[in-house]
This record gives C-alpha cells, structure tokens and sequence, in this order.
C-alpha cells in the first residue's frame, strides 16, 4: 500500500513540472527573442538564421529553468493533495509529512540529473553556436571570441625546428622561442613569424617566415615563406629558403591564446582544461574556478527548490495555483539572481570558489528545513 501512495505522489510531479518548464522556457524565449529582433532587422540575416538561433537557445533555457519548474511542481502537488483531501487522508494512513515529501524530493533529484545530463553534453554546444550567430550574423563582431592577438610569443615543447635541415642529433635541452606580429585564432594562422631554438643557452637555429598555418593533420605549424639559419658548432650560420617548412613546434592554437569565456557554452570538461592552461602559464583563473563550482552544484537547486516549495505550502495550509505559478516565478527568479551575484564575488575572490557555487543553494536549502520544522513536517 506505501509503494503505491509513494509512486501516486510521484506521478504527481511530472505533469505540472513539464507544464512549468514549458511555458517558462517560452517566456524567456519571447524575452530573447524581442532583445535581438532589433539586431536581427538591422544585420539583414536570413528568417533561417533567426529560426536557427532560437532552436540553439532552448537547452540553455530549459537547463536554467529546470529549478523553476521543480519548485512550480512541488507547489502544484502537494497543494492539489491538500485541496482534494489526501494530505490528510496520508496523515491519517500513518504517513508523517516528511514521508509524502520523499517521492517529491526523489523527482527532484531525477530531474537535477537530466539538468547536469543537459547542461554538459547538448547545451553548451548550441549555446555557443546561437552566440556565434547573434554576435557574428546578426551583430557583425567577428572576432567576438577575442581570437585575434598582437605580438603574440611563447615557448614551444619541440627540441628543435625539422626541415631539411637536420636536428640535431642530441637535441637534450633545446629550447623553442616563438614570437608573432599577428595571431588569429580563429582562422588559426600567424604572421610576421620568428622562431628560435636555443641549446646550451646558445642560438641554434633560426626560423622567419611571413606566415604560418596550423596543420591539425601533422599537428604542427607550417612556416610559409620562410629563410631558415642554423649556427654550427664554429659559428658559422648556414642559410636556406623554403617555400613552406614543417616545423616541430607542435603548440595547438588553442593552447596559445585563450578565447574569451562563454560560461554556458562550456562544459566541467572544457573549464578544467581552460584552469590547466591558466595554471600553466601562471594566468589567474578565480572566475574558472568559480565557474566549475557552479556548474558541479547546479543540479543541487533542484532539491533545494522542492524542499522550499514543500514548506511553503504546508506553512500557507492552503492551495491556490495562480499564487503558487506567481510563487514560483518570483522565487525562480530571485533564487537565479542570489546565484548571478555569489558567482560574481567569486569571480572578484571575495568567497572561495566552492563556497560561491555551493551556497545559493546550501542557503536555500537551509531555509526551508527551516520553514518544514516550523510546519512541524521534520
């Protein structure tokens, strides 16, 4: 008999949690959709890429509104069990009110699942591509991505710089020295290149070439254009000039200027490479850190949102679903502005990054353990 009450207030959740995150996601759509119609007129683009935009925003939104539509859920069961008699046909069968809370909470958790499940496979993906084609189709800023640098240098991990001049043939303690003019990310080329590879402490060979391409092939560079010297043992330089050199300097071109950082179009994955890289450069990286804290704690609002909206209504003892949609709306919202400004002195390091993403919700959570004592539910 327990089994069965548990899954009949289980199946209860679904219904007003899919029809929460449904007109939600709409409502933030419309929203976005009137911020960039303006651009969209002036940039001339295609319906087609309007109609594509929207359709790379929806994951986005659903995974932010998921907590929402949790907390829309919750209000709508457990008051709809109250408006019908159950609750108190629950507390007279020997249920303690914690106890008809669980098959809430346990939805809770499902559906935080499908929101991590979302937000690190498919959302982030899409999330970029709608960026790329609100800042680049519509906007017209196409190096948005900040892909684009200046005088651009660093050490390369090859010993030494291959052609058709030899290496070395003990290339221990060799060192690479890069330096360019111009570095584009984007179409991954670089100009106005030297290159210089010491051993000893001493100028081995050097490389100048008026381009550079990357080749994700060999995984290495290709000088164009380029005169290649190398200083022999008696300091006489021996000099040649290709029309293109395959170089050992195997840096990806990602590893060399970092785009600017999209929060939700990456995933844990892709922040803790990008904190690799900061590390390895001696880069700060507070707002990475932050952000892996937050996304790791996000499908913790879930539950935190339905233990929230169960006190709130056994506090009200009553059901109305007009007040609970507003509830939800507001609480949604204001749950999502705690954790834009936690995440924000984060980012400043004004609290460590784990304390920023984990307490929106530990707080929330916290008040509405609270509120259930007070309700006499625990």
């Amino acid at each position: 008999m327990k089994s069965i009450f548990f899954r009949y207030i289980a199946r209860s959740f679904w219904a007003p949690f899919g029809f929460g995150l449904a007109v939600f996601c709409l409502l933030l759509l419309f929203g976005s959709l009137f911020d960039s119609l303006n651009f969209f007129i002036r940039s001339g683009a295609s319906a087609g890429v309007f109609l594509r935009y929207v359709f790379f925003q929806t994951p986005f939104f659903v995974v932010k509104i998921a907590p929402i539509a949790t907390l829309l859920a919750v209000l709508f069961s457990i008051g709809g069990m109250m408006s019908r008699g159950e609750w108190k046909a629950g507390l007279a069968g020997g249920w303690r009110p914690f106890d008809m809370i669980k098959p809430l909470l346990l939805c809770s958790l499902l559906a935080g699942s499908g929101q991590f499940l979302l937000q690190e496979t498919v959302a982030p993906d899409l999330y970029l591509r709608s960026t790329h084609l609100y800042e680049e189709k519509m906007r017209g800023r196409e190096d948005w991505q900040r892909l684009v640098k200046k005088n651009v240098s660093f050490m390369s991990p090859a010993n030494c710089i291959a052609g058709e001049l030899s290496c070395p043939s003990d290339p221990s303690g060799a060192e690479t020295f890069v330096t360019a003019a111009l570095f584009d990310g984007r179409r991954k080329v670089m100009t106005g290149v030297v290159a210089n590879s010491y051993r000893g402490g001493r100028l081995s060979l050097e490389v100048s070439a008026g381009n550079a391409r990357w080749d994700p092939g060999e995984k290495r560079w290709i000088f164009s254009d380029s005169v290649v010297t190398s200083f022999s043992g008696d300091g006489i330089p021996l000099t040649k000039r290709f029309a293109e050199y395959p170089s050992a300097v195997t840096v990806p071109p990602g590893d060399l200027v970092l785009e600017r950082l999209v929060p939700d179009g990456v995933s844990i994955l892709d922040v803790l490479h990008r904190i690799a890289l900061l590390r390895t450069v001696g880069a700060p990286c507070s707002e990475e850190q932050t952000l892996l804290w937050v996304k790791l704690a996000a499908p913790l609002a879930n539950p935190a949102m339905a233990l929230i909206g169960a006190a709130m209504v056994l506090l009200a003892r009553k059901n109305n679903r007009y007040l609970s949609f507003g509830l939800s709306v507001g609480l949604g919202f204001f749950f999502w502005a705690v954790v834009i400004m936690v995440q924000e002195a984060g980012n400043s390091e004004l609290l460590p990054p784990f304390a920023a993403g984990l307490a929106p919700a530990g707080l929330f959570a916290l008040v509405s353990l609270w509120g259930l004592r007070r309700a006499r539910a625990i």
